[in-house]
């Protein structure tokens, strides 16, 4: 039997990467950033620490390194969206039945070895990317795109 969070990162990485690249981002692993004249758009996929679920966490800042609380300056290409404050960051989370228990999360705990499903998964991030960019470039919220509040972060 396959590890679901193999099978799910394959799905992503065959569906969902070339539609971030359509979008323009750039990045690795779960870290993406897409540049613009006056923009950094961050974000980021996280996993839940037990596995099978996984959001999406995203942030738009004017561009330029980043000066933390404590005094270190971040250069633009280090940056992560965890670093700007929670109230200037948004989910993408699932909604209705499926959604993840944890954090309403996109959940694949329960796919097994059924590839399809996780495919299907990823095709469904992949249909949801609009909002997000729509998000980061006029803060729209849907029912899927939520801004973070402080008891959130």
């Amino acid at each position: 039997m396959a590890n679901s969070g193999d099978l799910m990162r394959k799905a992503l990485k065959r569906h969902w990467l070339p539609e971030l690249a359509r979008l323009g981002f750039t990045g690795k692993a779960s870290r993406f950033q897409r540049l613009e004249p006056d923009a950094q758009d961050l974000l980021s996929l996280q996993y839940w620490k037990f596995g099978g679920e996984f959001i999406l966490e995203f942030a738009r800042r004017k561009r330029g390194p980043f000066s933390t609380p404590w005094g270190a300056v971040v250069p633009e290409e280090k940056l992560d969206v965890a670093y700007l404050n929670p109230l200037d960051r948004a989910r993408l989370q699932q909604v209705g039945p499926h959604a993840g228990e944890h954090f309403r999360g996109f959940a694949f705990h329960d796919f097994g070895d059924d590839e399809s499903k996780y495919e299907a998964l990823a095709m469904q991030l992949v249909c949801l990317m609009p909002a997000v960019d729509d998000w980061l470039r006029h803060g729209t919220v849907t029912e899927h795109v939520r801004p973070l509040r402080r008891s959130e972060a």
